[in-house]
């Protein structure tokens, strides 16, 4: 396990961007679907100070992770979380063969969308050694990430917390795959900070109801200040089901939600 403590410097620029006014939007788990983050972000209508969080996840499962990785890598004010895939792939990864032979970390990975990624950078970048030195630089990249980043009124984080433990002194491993320990909570895990986070479909495991798919959610647990305790945005892209499959964006200086549908 990577084992990687707050980015610092980046939480302040993120609090003086807050406090100036430059509008932060925080997007949910895009697993490999380019066109569908492309056409997101377009409708943010992004100013120059203006700032994007990516709560981690960004690939596995759909078409283009590379490309995911890659404009987020370049995009100047775009930022990410680590995600448990993005720790997958860390685990999974081998830099002359793509995918570690005969080891169990690789082989999750694999059924669990690696395959579709390992796809996605043959795609972008062509042959398997420059596909595998181009995948190499990006698993140094997760590296760096961070799973949680705290400003003053809010947390961004992929999965979650532990309800049962303090906010503080929580293993990263909890930060990226936690879920019913978390979202099922009847108290604030942290009583001045709302949480942003992905990981949970919301249809299925939040809002436990089809109706709502591709909504983001809100948890019935209230601040102080009347804000929710946590907010979900995994709208989730890539089910197979009949049922909307949703982008969502949320900005956290105006309350504002933007949806964008899967586009294949």
């Amino acid at each position: 396990m990577v084992v990687k403590v707050r980015d610092n410097e980046l939480e302040k620029k993120l609090q003086t961007a807050v406090d100036n006014g430059a509008n932060i939007w925080v997007i949910g788990d895009v697993h490999g679907y380019f066109q569908t983050l492309q056409s997101l972000v377009e409708k943010l209508q992004l100013k120059e100070k203006d700032t994007v969080i990516m709560l981690g996840d960004l690939i596995d499962r759909g078409p283009t992770s590379a490309d995911v990785v890659k404009i987020v890598k370049e995009t100047e004010n775009f930022y990410s979380i680590r995600g448990n895939h993005e720790q997958m792939m860390i685990d999974g990864f081998d830099d002359a063969l793509f995918f570690k032979e005969r080891n169990e970390e690789s082989r999750i990975w694999y059924h669990c969308g690696g395959v579709n990624t390992e796809s996605s950078y043959m795609a972008l970048y062509g042959n398997d050694t420059d596909a595998c030195e181009r995948a190499s630089k990006d698993v140094e990249w997760m590296t760096t990430l961070p799973t949680e980043i705290v400003l003053d009124d809010w947390r961004f984080v992929h999965a979650g917390y532990n309800q049962n433990h303090d906010v503080e002194e929580q293993p990263e491993v909890v930060h990226m795959y936690a879920r019913s320990q978390f979202f099922t909570s009847k108290h604030a895990i942290d009583s001045k900070r709302t949480i942003l986070f992905g990981h949970t479909p919301t249809f299925k495991h939040l809002h436990n109801d089809d109706s709502k798919a591709g909504l983001v959610w809100f948890s019935d647990v209230i601040l102080d200040d009347g804000r929710p305790m946590a907010i979900g945005l995994d709208t989730c892209l890539y089910h197979k089901l009949e049922l909307p499959k949703v982008l969502a964006a949320y900005n956290i200086q105006t309350n504002e939600i933007i949806y964008q549908n899967r586009i294949n």
